[in-house]
């Protein structure tokens, strides 16, 4: 598995906020692979960042010991602004290749109306640098709702939200055009912390 942390995009929040997740995930005996991206925002930095570490763990993975077939049963994931900057990583991939597993945790899935409702405190505005109206393509390559036609049939997409996210809406996921699991009651934070009631669900969800 390769897991992207999240944070809204802000330096505040760097990698060690995924190792609670690795580590439990890890004891299933999954190989666990965390991403880090430049937080300083302005794109496109953090994009480039995250195509540039999964292209570095892939080409490891022969060198670790991961065999040809646990290669071909790549499971990738982030949660927040990590699962808005995978499934935008995802919508930049070539039709031919292996299947993907993408399960997005709670994840930013619309730049623009995150800016035009000003929503976590002007958060995805800070990481874009400009408004959608002065620079148009940045948004078309980074926002995974206007993407999401372009990621291959080969990658399934498939997002986990709680229905009580404070941070991120679970609106946002419901009406993006692919498979989610709604997890009644969970909130932000619980699909990502393993001694949360709903962690054995989420673990379930990513590993199965």
């Amino acid at each position: 598995m390769i897991f992207v942390h999240g944070g809204y995009f802000r330096p505040r929040t760097d990698l060690a906020h995924a190792h609670p997740l690795a580590r439990a995930l890890a004891s299933s005996g999954v190989l666990v692979a965390l991403v880090e991206y430049r937080r300083a925002g302005g794109q496109p930095h953090l994009l480039d960042d995250v195509t540039a570490a999964i292209d570095s763990i892939c080409a490891e993975l022969p060198g670790w010991g991961v065999s040809a077939g646990a290669r071909e049963n790549l499971i990738v994931s982030g949660h927040s602004a990590g699962g808005c900057l995978v499934l935008a990583w995802a919508s930049h991939l070539p039709e031919a290749g292996p299947r993907i597993r993408l399960l997005p945790l709670a994840p930013v899935t619309d730049l623009l109306r995150e800016v035009a409702d000003g929503l976590g405190d002007g958060a995805v505005l800070d990481y874009m640098g400009l408004r959608p109206e002065e620079d148009l393509a940045a948004y078309l390559r980074h926002d995974p709702r206007s993407r999401v036609a372009l990621i291959p049939e080969r990658v399934d997409v498939h997002s986990i939200h709680g229905d009580a996210d404070g941070i991120v809406d679970i609106e946002f996921s419901r009406v993006f055009p692919a498979a989610c699991t709604e997890l009644a009651g969970a909130n932000h934070a619980d699909v990502i912390d393993p001694e949360s009631p709903y962690f054995a669900q989420v673990s379930k969800l990513l590993l199965g």
